[in-house]
């Protein structure tokens, strides 16, 4: 179809079709916030009252504060990083010019998630561009900006979607990076992504220690000049210049007012044990540690972590209540399971980071994502363990993105092994349009129908 058009003309049409595609993703994640009630989400209302606390105030909260303290925990969202919640709450003061009506600042401060959703979009185009042949890539696209739990997060009040944004950002800084030996641009967005990174959720901090590691690995093994310790200085430096700039005041904020307890984790544990129902206190609270029960149990028991991760990573909505249909997920299973064949049959291939006394860029990318890809889960699952059972795919929605990378890599190796090229981008694409099928479904079918 595109064929009677110069390269100008297809790029500027390729452009507008993503413009489209953005502008789409838009307006359905608008839909999904519009449409459910307040608090209907996982912890809604403890969320919101802080946006609510800042318009209201002027003010950011102390974790601790009454006005927010949630009385069953006895702590508030506002210990950990709100930087999602003070744009929510600036989004708020906007809307407060036209109206204050209760059920439009809540809108106002779920539409920051909604941006969130669209700006993760952007970058997974751009990435697919650079890590996928043209046949993969609206699969790609489709796989994690229209995975139903992508959209439940880009409709309500939560630091999670920006986690995913921040993840989004800092691989396409990673490519382009390695593509130009790290020029401005890309330390410049490097370093705004790890910004973002540190202040969304710490089950993403696993991307600014894999951002460490290939900064050091290509600036110092895989340039043109190997252990320029100089040019590994100046960039570094610049980077991590930037990201304390954008992101430092809320870790020297949390030092002051928490008395050195920069991550406020420490000071959320005392608050909660001082003013949690007695159920909630961390000294009374059972988990699989303190009760002496194995970690194999808790992940491989029916109905025990990994199954319910598994599910409610590619969908559960409300407060763990609604799952989809089996169809929709072994639509996503059994692709991503294709594809984690497909990388097992190339392990070596996709992993091997030195040959011939050269580095492989893409291979050491490969073992960077992968790294990055099994952190937030391993963070959760230790978390689920010894702190507070809580097996819900939203923790380990910052591997969306080198996890359907990796599906994708590996299921090109099984279709170019049974398929002939010409009919690889049929079934791609068809698949593509199947899973758009599946979450325009699942939203009028499942989502919609809970709260009718």
């Amino acid at each position: 179809m595109l064929q009677n058009f110069n390269d100008k003309q297809k790029k500027r049409i390729c452009r507008l079709l993503e413009i489209a595609f953005l502008a789409f993703l838009f307006v359905f994640y608008f839909m999904w916030a519009y449409h459910q009630p307040f608090n209907s989400a996982p912890d809604e209302k403890m969320r919101y009252d802080i946006p609510q606390y800042i318009y209201e105030h002027g003010a950011l909260p102390h974790g601790g504060d009454p006005e927010i303290r949630d009385e069953n925990w006895g702590i508030s969202y506002a210990f950990n990083p709100i930087l999602s919640y003070i744009f929510s709450a600036l989004f708020m003061k906007i809307t407060s010019f036209f109206t204050t009506a209760p059920f439009a600042l809540l809108m106002a401060a779920r539409t920051v998630s909604v941006f969130w959703g669209v700006i993760t979009a952007y970058f997974v185009i751009k990435i697919s561009k650079k890590l996928l042949p043209i046949a993969y890539r609206g699969l790609f696209i489709v796989l994690i900006t229209l995975l139903p739990q992508m959209a439940y997060l880009s409709s309500y009040v939560n630091t999670d979607a920006m986690a995913v944004t921040s993840s989004a950002i800092i691989i396409y800084m990673w490519l382009l990076g390695l593509e130009t030996n790290w020029n401005k641009k890309s330390c410049i967005g490097l370093a705004v992504g790890l910004a973002l990174c540190s202040l969304s959720y710490y089950n993403a901090y696993g991307y600014i220690l894999c951002s460490v590691f290939l900064f050091l690995i290509s600036t110092l093994c895989m340039g043109e000049k190997k252990f320029n310790y100089s040019f590994m200085l100046k960039r570094g430096l610049l980077i991590a210049g930037i990201a304390l700039l954008l992101a430092g005041w809320w870790f020297v904020r949390s030092y002051i007012i928490y008395d050195g307890d920069i991550l406020g984790m420490s000071t959320s544990r005392k608050y909660s044990e001082l003013y949690a129902a007695d159920a909630f206190k961390p000294s009374n609270r059972v988990t699989y540690k303190s009760g002496g029960y194995s970690i194999i149990g808790m992940l491989f028991n029916k109905g025990g972590w990994i199954e319910t991760t598994k599910f409610s990573f590619i969908g559960c909505f409300g407060y763990m209540e609604r799952y989809l249909g089996v169809r929709t997920y072994d639509r996503y299973i059994y692709l991503i399971a294709a594809g984690g064949i497909g990388v097992l049959i190339s392990f070596v291939q996709l992993f091997q980071p030195y040959k011939n006394k050269q580095w492989i860029k893409r291979n050491v990318l490969n073992i960077i994502l992968a790294i990055a890809m099994v952190i937030p889960v391993l963070l959760t699952i230790y978390y689920a363990y010894a702190s507070d059972y809580q097996a819900q795919g939203r923790y380990v929605m910052p591997m969306i993105i080198p996890l359907m990378y990796f599906t994708m890599v590996g299921l090109k190796k099984i279709l170019d092994y049974f398929v002939k090229a010409e009919r690889v981008w049929i079934i791609t694409n068809v698949y593509a349009i199947i899973l758009f099928i599946t979450v325009i479904r699942t939203y009028t079918n499942v989502f919609l129908t809970m709260f009718q």
